[in-house]
């Protein structure tokens, strides 16, 4: 299919807006002052349903997850069986990051309450590496300023829809 780039600068310092230009996206968009993850996150929804996507990957501009796993995390929504895929790095436990303890104890904290919450089973609900169908995203509202990644959960799951976690390194 047709795939499209958005990169949504949230005040970076580090040239990112030209850097990706240059690199041909389709789009960027630039906020002069960072005003925190879950506003750019909103942001970048809005703008790709603006560009018609029928389905939405977001990424995390750290290098951590492998933009090679995209397909893997679409495959579920095309298929009809998920509306929104989430990397999951807990999943399987061989593809388990390195990362410091207190880290690996947050984001396990965090699913168990989410899923206590919402009566689930997941294990990563803290992933910056996702996908969404159209519906799910036009459906999506969100409210907090620095965050997204639970609320997205409690949002789409209180919606009913339908998200698989897709095991990735």
């Amino acid at each position: 299919g047709d795939v499209k780039v958005l990169v949504v600068d949230d005040g970076s310092q580090d040239n990112t807006a030209k850097i990706a230009q240059d690199a041909g996206a389709d789009k960027v968009v630039q906020h002069h002052k960072n005003r925190g993850l879950g506003v750019t996150f909103s942001r970048g929804i809005d703008e790709a349903l603006k560009m018609g996507a029928d389905i939405i990957v977001n990424i995390d501009s750290d290098g951590q997850f492998n933009p090679q796993d995209i397909p893997r995390l679409i495959q579920p929504i095309i298929d009809q069986k998920a509306d929104t895929t989430t990397c999951s790095r807990f999943k399987d436990p061989r593809l388990m990051p390195r990362m410091p303890m207190i880290k690996v104890l947050g984001n396990k904290f965090f699913a168990f309450v989410l899923n206590k919450f919402l009566g689930t089973k997941y294990y990563d609900t803290q992933c910056g590496f996702r996908a969404y169908s159209r519906e799910a995203a036009i459906n999506l509202v969100l409210f907090g300023k620095f965050t997204y990644t639970q609320e997205v959960f409690i949002d789409l799951i209180k919606k009913r829809f339908r998200i698989i976690e897709v095991p990735c390194k």
